[in-house]
């Protein structure tokens, strides 16, 4: 058994490293299982999936329709919210489990696309970046969004389009095509922006596709209905299933794409308002390009060591983290950096042109850049760091290949120095590594509680207290307040997981009297955001009359009763 089991070693410790800490996690008390999720975006669509599977239908207050969601995670785990209904924890627990399946998976997909070009030990080392680097983690586990599901999705795909080889077989070929055709369509669904590296992903399979299998085509227009039909053969049914789920989104819910989408370039229309400003000249997108921001900066897994070995080399030195002194510093190493770069891809030339070619790397990456270009360029503000999941699927990418050169470079020089060092060190590193990731799931486990005192409870429980039962009330980033309150109805007051009506109301500046009709009897929130920035300022002119305050810490959350 164990002789069968040995080929898949690494798959193994990878699915053990990332199942066994967070069954631990899973099985936790009540404090942890809640500082566990540490965005309220999460709870959105865990409300969304409890009332799908309570049969409410798509909602978050059970009163108005909401299509403000990536799809394919909200039906992957609606069946685990059906146990909410006994206990709102336990569907919490399992999505910490589910999640880490996920991640697990990634890492091997990363791992087998990888290996094809590398050497099993920088593969396997690269993999493991996936499931322990905190930045990932948090996005992948913590949040409780669609990242973890976007990216095993994405690298499923990229790893058919890898694996892919034509055969003599045309109906096979055509029957293959259709099947990546499919995985590219549960990558978009799995994220919508994904379109883009799906695009640029079948646009490179069908490159290599451009002449027919081991065939002698003597007529051009045999040679183009060959390349048309294995176009059609990858594109239409992703054409098709888009098309269904853009008229579904049209028939139930008024608009064929999400609504959070729109309120956000909405908001990019706005003045003075908390939800940030779009990019509108070339220095801004440049900035918001290579900035360390985890919201706005597509590759902070690279810039933000980068900004963190700046500050920490003016410090050595005993010069002041300016803003001008950090940007010298940044300059100074990105070109020492580039330089090297450059001259290991030089030395390397061969192994690159192949290993480049063989993973897709350029499609990948204009996939990406599309990606960012549209996010940066259409207005979109409120970007979160689960939006650039691809992006750090292309770094990982791109660090295996130039570890391995580094490498390859190193053996040509010191040929039995690298064959006997270099298995022995990528065994210790990734034992270091996965223990210095034990240690760090072990510091989230909190001390024992029921979790009463806990910011989510804590506050659900205040206002369920000074509210009457049924009382319906609005907030902006009501996630963990609708999922946690009890007998109470929270209406989600920003738009992102409300109705398509209520955005043409926002926008016809009609919200209060929606609300009004709705039969709201309180607003709760931020104090600054409702009484001095847009939208909310002139929305609420007139209707907010004091009625409590809620105090935790060091946040003060006014309570005010909703007057029509």
């Amino acid at each position: 058994m164990f002789a069968r089991l040995k080929p898949y070693k690494v798959e193994i410790l990878f699915l053990l490293l990332a199942l066994l800490p967070h069954l631990v996690i899973s099985l936790s008390n009540p404090n942890t299982i809640l500082d566990w999720y540490s965005s309220d975006d999460g709870f959105y669509y865990f409300q969304v999936a409890r009332n799908l599977a309570a049969g409410q239908g798509f909602t978050f207050d059970r009163l108005n329709p909401t299509n403000g969601f990536h799809p394919l995670w909200l039906f992957l785990i609606t069946p685990l919210f059906a146990f909410a209904q006994l206990n709102l924890l336990f569907p919490l627990r399992l999505l910490v489990i589910l999640s880490a399946l996920l991640s697990a998976g990634t890492a091997i997909l990363l791992y087998r696309i990888v290996s094809r070009y590398t050497s099993t030990e920088i593969a396997a080392l690269v993999g493991l970046l996936w499931i322990i680097l905190p930045r990932i983690h948090v996005i992948t586990l913590h949040a409780g969004v669609e990242a973890g599901l976007n990216a095993f999705c994405i690298l499923l795909f990229w790893y058919a389009l890898v694996a892919f080889s034509p055969s003599s077989d045309r109906q096979m070929i055509l029957r293959k095509l259709a099947g990546m055709g499919f995985l590219g369509t549960l990558a978009i669904l799995a994220r919508l922006d994904n379109v883009f590296l799906v695009a640029f992903g079948g646009l490179w399979l069908w490159l290599r596709l451009w002449q027919p299998p081991k065939e002698k085509i003597k007529r051009r227009a045999n040679l183009w209905a060959w390349r048309l039909t294995a176009a059609l053969a990858f594109f239409a049914p992703l054409a098709l299933f888009m098309l269904l789920y853009l008229v579904w989104n049209q028939l139930a819910f008024g608009t064929s794409t999400p609504v959070s989408g729109q309120i956000k370039v909405w908001w990019g229309t706005l003045r003075n308002t908390v939800y940030g400003f779009p990019v509108r000249h070339a220095s801004a997108f440049f900035g918001q390009f290579v900035t360390d921001d985890p919201e706005l900066g597509p590759w902070s897994l690279f810039t933000a060591p980068l900004y963190a070995a700046a500050e920490w080399l003016l410090a050595v030195f005993g010069q002041g983290v300016t803003l001008a002194a950090r940007r010298i510093v940044l300059l100074a190493s990105g070109a020492m950096l580039a330089i090297l770069f450059s001259a290991v891809i030089f030395k390397q030339s061969q192994f690159f042109n192949k290993s480049v070619r063989g993973i897709g790397l350029l499609p990948f990456f204009l996939g990406c850049l599309a990606q960012i270009i549209y996010y940066k360029l259409s207005g979109s503000v409120a970007q979160q760091p689960w939006y650039w999941v691809a992006e750090m699927l292309f770094l990982l990418f791109a660090l295996s290949l130039l570890l391995e050169a580094l490498v390859l470079w190193a053996e040509d020089n010191w040929p039995k120095t690298v064959r006997r060092w270099v298995p022995k060190v990528s065994l210790a590193l990734i034992a270091v590594l996965s223990f210095a990731f034990l240690n760090y799931i072990h510091s989230a486990i909190r001390a024992p509680g029921d979790g009463s005192n806990h910011y989510y409870l804590h506050r659900s429980a205040w206002l369920a207290a000074h509210t009457e039962q049924g009382a319906r009330i609005a907030i902006t980033g009501a996630g963990n307040l609708a999922y946690f309150i009890q007998g109470r109805t929270i209406v989600n007051m920003d738009g992102l997981m409300n109705s398509y009506d209520y955005f043409l109301a926002l926008k016809e500046g009609k919200a209060a009297q929606f609300l009004a009709d709705l039969g709201v009897d309180y607003i709760f929130g931020n104090e600054y955001i409702l009484t001095e920035t847009n939208p909310y300022t002139p929305m609420l002119a007139g209707h907010l009359a004091p009625f409590a305050v809620y105090v935790f810490a060091d946040n003060e959350l006014p309570l005010w009763r909703f007057v029509p």
